[in-house]
């Protein structure tokens, strides 16, 4: 892999951390573009159609949608850290639990975070029943699974008190805990 790849990412955004921990997870070296997302640059406008973070540029390749960089982060190096399991039916769950994030889980959080609603419990148990048979979403290894659903469960836990109702699943603040001892996420993280 010769040509460069630089990432339009903010520090801060779940979809953008999902990007730069498959990169680190890959030890895949690349540049970021810092963006301010009220001021994007006019290179992002320029390259991306609905002007939004994250975008990867490999090459002359452009690449948006977050879980759509991850799978091409790891088909790059398929072979080093796979993050996509082998199978059809493995694939199908990572890609579920990524469907399942971007458009229930990511929704609730927001009114959450912005005070309109609580998370309703049984939105909460699927992870935490996963989580009883395996230490991974999908399989027995961290996969992109984990990676697109980790950024968001981790915004929970950053809510300041930390939501009391968090106690009721200790499998999944134990697998937040895990991922984010991890050296990509503490990559992705550190300032």
């Amino acid at each position: 892999m010769t040509e460069a790849i630089k990432v339009f990412s903010y520090r801060r955004c779940p979809f953008a951390m999902r990007v730069r921990i498959a990169l680190h997870e890959k030890e895949i070296p690349f540049e970021i573009k810092e963006e301010d997302l009220k001021n994007f640059s006019e290179e992002l406008r320029r390259l991306h159609p609905e002007v939004k973070v994250p975008l990867l540029v490999h090459g002359k390749r452009i690449i948006y949608e977050s879980a759509i960089i991850t799978e091409y982060i790891d088909e790059l190096m398929p072979d080093k850290n796979p993050l996509m399991p082998k199978t059809a039916g493995e694939k199908s769950e990572v890609r579920l639990w990524t469907y399942w994030c971007n458009h229930q889980f990511k929704p609730d959080l927001d009114r959450f975070k912005y005070g309109t609603s609580r998370f309703k419990e049984e939105e909460c148990l699927g992870a935490e029943e996963t989580l009883r048979i395996s230490d991974w979403l999908v399989g027995e290894f961290f996969s992109l699974a984990d990676i697109n659903v980790f950024p968001f469960v981790r915004q929970i836990s950053r809510i300041q008190p930390v939501p009391a109702f968090l106690n009721q699943f200790p499998r999944t603040v134990n697998w937040m805990d895990r991922i984010g001892s991890r050296p990509s996420v503490l990559k992705t993280i550190s300032k």
